[in-house]
């Protein structure tokens, strides 16, 4: 430790001890050292606070220390299961895609131009584990979505060789239909076949309703819409 007796007018005498434990004072004063006593007596306490914010940072230090030591070992341990979990993403990618291909014909160029891009991003070496398993689920809960939902939206759609405009009616995974513009004709996806059935002109007016429905433009009613038979039903 490092010692220092400094000698006051007045007679003052303090010994002060400077270490990483304690101060020790001790003070002998006269009758005209007191201004110089309150001085000596606030100088020790800025040291007492100096040592208490010292102490404090080199505890924060070690916190920071062993949280440093934690993250890294959780990159490492990352970095571990990326053998692992590549075969899990491409298995995941593989049974979305297979999913889209099989569902209802809604948004497909958008749906299919996702899963381009997924495959994209699985072969970019740039690419880290978590953002491709990030990416890969953001798709999944869009599609899990869309079975909870129902929407109308604008379309194109081919009608006796032509393309025209309609709207066109999704009720969460369980059917799809389109409408012409002026209401004169509408369909639906049959799923059995894979392909677009027109439908009686009696079934217009209920499809224009559920299309005003799902496009939130008029309040919610029952409403009798045909939709596809499960097979031997």
């Amino acid at each position: 430790m490092k010692k220092s007796v400094l000698n006051w007018i007045g007679q003052a005498l303090a010994v002060v001890v400077i270490g990483a434990a304690a101060v020790t004072t001790a003070v002998a004063q006269s009758s005209g050292g007191s201004s110089v006593d309150q001085e000596f007596a606030r100088e020790l306490k800025l040291v007492e606070g100096l040592k208490v914010y010292n102490a404090q940072l080199e505890e924060q230090l070690q916190a920071q220390g062993v949280a440093k030591r934690e993250i890294v070992q959780s990159i490492d341990k990352a970095k571990d299961l990326d053998p692992q979990m590549a075969p899990v993403l491409s298995k995941m990618l593989a049974a979305l895609e297979a999913f889209v291909k099989a569902d209802l014909p809604f948004h497909k160029e958008e749906r299919v131009k996702s899963i381009i891009q997924l495959k994209d991003l699985m072969k970019n070496p740039d690419a880290t584990t978590s953002s491709r398993y990030r990416s890969i689920m953001d798709i999944y809960n869009v599609e899990l979505e869309y079975g909870t939902t129902s929407e109308a939206y604008k379309a194109t759609q081919s009608i006796g060789g032509t393309e025209v405009e309609v709207d066109m009616l999704r009720i969460g995974r369980i059917a799809l239909y389109y409408q012409t513009t002026d209401q004169k004709n509408s369909g639906m996806w049959d799923s059995v076949n894979n392909t677009w059935k027109p439908l009686p002109a009696s079934d217009n007016r209920n499809i224009r309703k559920a299309i005003k429905v799902a496009a939130k433009t008029t309040a919610p009613e029952l409403l009798s819409l045909p939709i596809n038979a499960p097979e031997g039903a």
